[in-house]
């Protein structure tokens, strides 16, 4: 899949972050994009919007569309799919970049938040694979790109279970929707695999969400054109030689020859 130009990417959560990034990084190389979310109005709370995404990424010469889609709701969903293969025909990658982040311990987890964290980070990218995949078999490839960690403890906002134990039930069930679908995909020549960052990526939740990830001057905080770069090399990569991993982005990177991490500092917003 190395030749990108004119493939079609969905992306959940691109109006700003990681997201965003990510759908920037695939037009620079002719990938169209549908950007889903909710923001369609920029606000000091919410900076940026699904239709300013879109902007940027027709700058770069791509084609984009923008679909407000709550990921929460099936409906949403389905149509941001019909959407998309109604305006470019077709679907070759997909992106679950929407989530939430919650750090408390169960008996202190309001139900609702509970019920949020699992309709973000766990029921809604498996909707969105259920209304694509369809879709990404008609081709001769495709990726599907999860933003969950390795499923064990270990790694960023995955270093222990303590107050974590819903949104790790959320996040680690995401990833072992990537296994499974690896496996279900793999005679379909379409890839599943999971990417995360060792380090904290400056966005605008990690930033409200700062004092539970641990976050202060003291520690380097990244740019998502991090996790961008890797979702990149993922497209790049043979769906059959790379599927079923969870990926951590800078390990990744370095495999990829992209040694230079310290590239992606930024000045810490806290």
């Amino acid at each position: 899949m190395t030749d990108l130009k004119g493939k079609v990417a969905i992306i959940t959560g691109g109006s700003r972050g990681v997201g965003k990034a990510v759908a920037l990084k695939f037009a620079e190389h002719g990938i169209n994009v549908a950007i889903g979310a909710k923001t369609v109005t920029s606000t000091d709370k919410t900076p940026g919007s699904i239709h300013e995404t879109v902007a940027e990424v027709e700058a770069k010469g791509a084609q984009a569309l923008a679909v407000q889609t709550d990921v929460r709701h099936e409906e949403q969903v389905e149509n941001l799919v019909n959407r998309t293969v109604d305006a470019f025909g077709r679907i070759d990658i997909v992106v679950n970049n929407a989530g939430a982040i919650m750090f408390l311990p169960v008996d202190e987890m309001p139900v609702k938040r509970f019920d949020l964290l699992m309709q973000l980070n766990y029921r809604a990218p498996y909707v969105l694979c259920h209304y694509a995949v369809p879709y990404l078999k008609k081709q001769s490839v495709g990726h599907i790109i999860n933003m969950s960690p390795p499923p064990k403890i270990g790694v960023l906002a995955a270093d222990d279970w303590n107050n974590k134990t819903c949104y790790l039930m959320s996040k680690f069930g995401m990833s072992h929707l990537t296994m499974g679908l690896a496996e279900e995909l793999r005679g379909h020549n379409i890839s599943a695999n999971s990417l995360w960052p060792k380090n904290i990526i400056d966005t605008q939740a990690t930033r409200v969400f700062a004092q539970m990830l641990h976050a202060n001057k003291t520690i380097d905080w990244y740019s998502p054109e991090m996790l961008a770069d890797a979702s990149l090399e993922i497209v790049k990569s043979n769906a059959a030689e790379l599927t079923g991993q969870t990926l951590l982005a800078e390990n990744f990177l370095a495999q990829k020859g992209i040694t230079e991490i310290e590239k992606y500092i930024v000045n810490s917003p806290v």
